[in-house]
């Protein structure tokens, strides 16, 4: 009996000792609550703005409020997922358009003639990534334009530029980077326009401009260039009339051409600005699995030209006056190590 009362005794103190404990601890839960602000949310960060979408279907006044904005200190406008319409934008200095993915953001230009993003003069670190630049219209100008002043130091980096006739045209680059960008596509039964154009070829060109890994489809030129420092690394070029036509001093770095660039896979042709008193040439690495296209405006221009393709596994031609290997300049080594060369000369041993 003695044990019986000492365990009762021992159940009924546990069970008020556990009430107490219990109840402390739902006051103090009710106290946390009651103290307890609704969470507040995070500041924006400065130098973004987050564009919004218009309920009227024309985003152009948002977008160019929110560059306009970003501008004054540099910058970021950001796009969410989602297609913006607009009836044209004009870029400014410092500022960079960035979407959350190339796949999902979507800047549509909708008028049928015109130019999608043109940018002020001397637009200085003007930049654009991971967006969609497109046009519902059918536009006949450019996706994205830069005539005025000089252009140092743009970027445009995993950007897909579609539904204009042309791509990107910067006049003066000093400086310039185009990188994993998707251009043309516009007409693939009828290819037109050209992918990027760098100078104008009569009074501006360019120097230090790189464009790599850069897909070009359904053009009538890839590339035009009038740079005197231009670095082109591994392009793809499909169902383009001509791959690459340099003006100036241009290196290409394994490029991959189908059977449709029916033209020219690089056109080498004379400088035209300032009187063409710069020479043009090409050096060209890698090349040769995908056929032989090459054209020269005159002897100049192959003669200031490098070939040095991936493999030799190919006979020197039927023309013995321009044998197939590798090219520096006049002189021409070909698959059988036999050198081809006006008035060459054995060395003395």
């Amino acid at each position: 009996m003695e044990t019986q009362r000492s365990n009762g005794t021992d159940h009924r103190q546990w069970s008020r000792h556990g009430s107490l404990v219990l109840m402390t601890s739902l006051a103090a839960v009710s106290l946390v609550a009651a103290g307890r602000q609704p969470e507040a949310r995070p500041a924006a960060m400065a130098g973004w703005i987050v564009v919004e979408k218009s309920s009227t279907g024309d985003d152009t006044a948002n977008i160019q409020a929110a560059i306009d904005s970003v501008a004054r200190t540099g910058g970021v406008v950001f796009f969410p997922a989602g297609i913006y319409r607009h009836k044209g934008l004009t870029g400014r200095a410092n500022v960079h358009l960035k979407g959350v993915h190339v796949g999902s953001a979507k800047l549509d230009f909708t008028p049928k003639i015109g130019d999608g993003i043109t940018l002020v003069p001397h637009p200085d670190n003007f930049m654009v990534s991971s967006l969609t630049v497109t046009s519902s219209g059918r536009s006949t100008g450019w996706a994205i334009r830069a005539n005025g002043g000089t252009q140092r130091s743009l970027r445009l980096d995993r950007t897909n530029l579609t539904g204009f006739t042309n791509g990107i045209e910067i006049r003066d680059a000093l400086g310039v980077s185009i990188r994993e960008c998707r251009i043309g596509h516009t007409h693939p039964t009828n290819p037109k326009g050209i992918g990027i154009r760098i100078g104008n070829g009569r009074t501006h060109g360019g120097n230090g401009v790189t464009i790599e890994d850069c897909y070009f489809s359904s053009l009538d030129k890839a590339i035009v260039t009038h740079a005197q420092a231009c670095l082109v690394s591994r392009p793809i070029i499909e169902l383009c009339h001509t791959g690459i036509e340099t003006h100036g001093i241009t290196s290409v770095l394994s490029p991959w051409y189908d059977s449709t660039t029916d033209v020219a896979h690089v056109n080498v042709q004379p400088n035209t600005i300032g009187g063409g008193r710069s020479g043009t040439g090409v050096l060209l690495l890698g090349y040769g699995s995908s056929g032989w296209k090459m054209m020269y405006g005159t002897d100049a221009e192959r003669q200031r030209s490098v070939i040095l393709p991936e493999r030799l596994d190919f006979p020197p031609g039927e023309d013995a006056s321009r044998p197939r290997g590798v090219s520096f300049g006049q002189v021409v080594i070909d698959s059988h190590g036999v050198v081809h060369a006006r008035d060459f000369k054995k060395l003395p041993e």
